[in-house]
């Protein structure tokens, strides 16, 4: 029943941003958006991860904000050249900060062209997208966002996850698909 309630405030909250956003007089929609995303924050309880960045909050897709992982079936190089699964392992580097928590906290930031909810979502006190970026299981998507950009050159210096070896860029793989 709890998980039912919450939905329930979600779905009410989302519904009056949204109608917000898109009735706001004299504003661009990306304008109205920046300005109602940030009073669009929820609990969510997830119930499936999707790859390392998209997840379900039942009928809710979420996509998390401007960042890019691989694709589940996504292989990169190793050090030596040798193929990992670096999509999975991006997949299950969002599982373990999912889990890690009974509820996230996200805040809406956007509705992408697939009807999925563009969100910064929290695990506790961590941001998820800092997260795997810094742990090298997602890129910063600078097309949609600058503030991931510094753990990204962090992780790269490291040499952590995909920047362990060499890869493509998601948004390059997937274009090749």
């Amino acid at each position: 029943m709890k998980q039912k309630s919450n939905i329930s405030r979600y779905t009410i909250c989302l519904c009056i941003g949204l109608a917000a956003t898109l009735c706001a007089p004299n504003a661009s929609a990306e304008d109205n958006i920046k300005n109602v995303s940030s009073s669009i924050s929820c609990t969510l309880k997830i119930t499936h991860i999707s790859d390392g960045n998209s997840m379900r909050s039942s009928k809710f897709r979420i996509r998390l904000f401007g960042v890019d992982a691989p694709e589940k079936q996504w292989q990169c190089k190793d050090t030596v050249g040798r193929n990992w699964d670096c999509g999975l392992a991006a997949k299950k580097a969002l599982e373990k900060l999912v889990s890690s928590v009974s509820q996230l906290s996200c805040t809406l930031m956007d509705v992408d062209r697939y009807g999925r909810l563009v969100m910064r979502c929290d695990a506790g006190k961590t941001d998820i997208a800092t997260a795997l970026v810094r742990d090298g299981m997602a890129l910063a998507y600078q097309q949609y966002s600058k503030l991931y950009i510094q753990d990204e050159i962090t992780a790269k210096k490291a040499r952590t996850g995909v920047w362990s070896g060499s890869f493509i860029e998601p948004w390059t793989w997937r274009r090749s698909q």
